[in-house]
């Protein structure tokens, strides 16, 4: 931190408190075979130190270090929820982004068929003054010789040939859609207003979990607007409402493993074990190949799957699960902590079943 160095790592454990501040951003330390290397920057770079350590006397070092640790614990809140901040701009300046695309590409396409039509009409206008066109050589020729033009009676024609029956219609399948029903039942006038009844309290039913599928608009069926709706129902512990969004998300697209993850977390808080563990095993499934930018991701996948496997009486396949993760984040104290509570557990089962064949 700013003046306060630390290590705690065997076989090395020092502390020193520093006279001035340094930039911690910028200074690095380097744990080696046998030494440790500190490279410290200055804040005050024109400052001169006659001496880096700050004599502390030890009553105050608890209190001191105390308050350098909550310094640098604020700050890294700080810094967190700026970066959740830029992150949700971003995301939305991307959506609006898409929605402004998907708005040109609309007009572009009616712009298309507006030029389409309009010259389909010139076209038929064209056709028809060509049709309707008189041919005046012909009506001169006609004038010319009108007078030396003979009338006579028409003889009688001898009768012709008569017409051919029409032809044998061609024999062919009629095939018939029916519009999809709700009920299994057979439609009757009698149960139209009960089935009608029975529709609005469904629909009533899923508003009241505080999302219907039905009522999204075009530009909100997007699967990452979907994740942040089912996010924002899970922090107020909506946790029917978040499945739902989840699951309307993943109904979009089946490659986002955040809806599989994040519905598995509603799920075990609804104490849905069984689908917890399903929706973790398609997120790890998702999260391929194995890359350090998404090891947190599979960390928690591991680690709900093995809470969840834990509480349906597989406690052996938990604890394997949560040793797995625990060896992929090994910094992290609570999955070390799990490990060991499950360890107990089992030797006490295993204690437990000894006794019982002797």
């Amino acid at each position: 931190m700013e003046q306060f160095l630390k290590i705690s790592r065997a076989p090395h454990y020092w502390e020193l408190f520093l006279r001035h501040p340094i930039d911690a951003e910028a200074s690095h330390c380097s744990i080696l075979e046998s030494e440790v290397v500190f490279e410290l920057v200055k804040q005050d770079r024109t400052l001169s130190w006659d001496t880096i350590e700050q004599d502390v006397p030890r009553a105050e070092r608890v209190a001191l270090k105390e308050r350098y640790l909550e310094q640098h614990r604020k700050r890294l809140e700080d810094r967190s929820k700026q970066r959740a901040i830029e992150r949700d701009r971003k995301k939305k300046d991307e959506i609006h982004r898409q929605i402004e695309r998907e708005r040109n590409d609309r007009s572009a396409v009616d712009t298309l068929l507006e030029e389409s039509k309009q010259r389909e009409l010139k076209r038929m206008e064209l056709a028809m003054v060509k049709d309707y066109r008189p041919d005046p050589t012909k009506h001169a020729s006609s004038g010319r010789k009108s007078s030396n033009v003979k009338y006579s009676n028409p003889e009688p024609s001898a009768p012709g040939p008569p017409p051919p029956p029409p032809a044998v219609r061609r024999s062919g399948t009629l095939e018939v859609t029916f519009s999809k029903r709700t009920f299994v039942t057979p439609k009757r006038e009698s149960m139209e207003q009960d089935e009608q009844e029975w529709t609005r309290k469904q629909a009533a039913a899923r508003r009241a979990i505080g999302f219907a599928d039905d009522d999204l608009r075009p530009d909100e069926r997007n699967p990452e607007w979907l994740k942040q709706r089912g996010d924002t129902f899970f922090q107020q512990k909506n946790f029917l409402a978040a499945i739902s969004a989840y699951s309307a998300g993943i109904r979009l697209t089946k490659d986002y493993y955040a809806l599989f993850l994040n519905r598995s977390a509603a799920h075990l808080a609804l104490e849905n074990y069984q689908r917890c563990a399903e929706d973790c095993s398609t997120a790890l499934e998702l999260l391929q190949p194995p890359v350090e930018a998404n090891r947190k991701a599979r960390v928690a996948c591991l680690a709900r799957r093995a809470v969840a496997l834990v509480k349906l009486g597989f406690l052996q396949q938990g604890y394997e699960e949560m040793v797995a993760a625990s060896r992929l984040d090994p910094n992290e104290e609570s999955l070390r902590m799990e490990v060991d509570r499950l360890k107990n557990c089992l030797d006490e089962h295993s204690d437990d079943d000894s006794g019982s064949d002797k």
